[in-house]
């Protein structure tokens, strides 16, 4: 998991477009893995990589979630800056 992910949310637009960045960089590496996982499977063969795959889906969600978060609180720091 990446290090940011275990800190609180951070306070500032600058940092929470940074955090997003990464994640969805994350996330594109766990599709190109588990793309690349299915195509390294056999079935002739008996060449399956089930626990692989499921764990980097779980961790796509992962940080889908966490991503949901940090744009959550961009649009609440937005919505905050047209009150002031």
């Amino acid at each position: 998991m990446e290090n940011f992910l275990l800190k609180p949310l951070p306070e500032t637009m600058t940092e929470l477009e940074t955090e997003v960045t990464l994640i969805e960089a994350t996330q594109k590496r766990c599709d190109d893995m588990i793309r690349d996982l299915m195509s390294r499977e056999d079935a002739a063969r008996e060449i399956f990589f089930p626990a692989e795959i499921h764990e980097l889906h779980q961790q796509k969600n992962m940080l889908e979630t966490h991503r949901e978060f940090r744009r959550v609180r961009m649009r609440r720091l937005r919505l905050e800056a047209d009150m002031r």
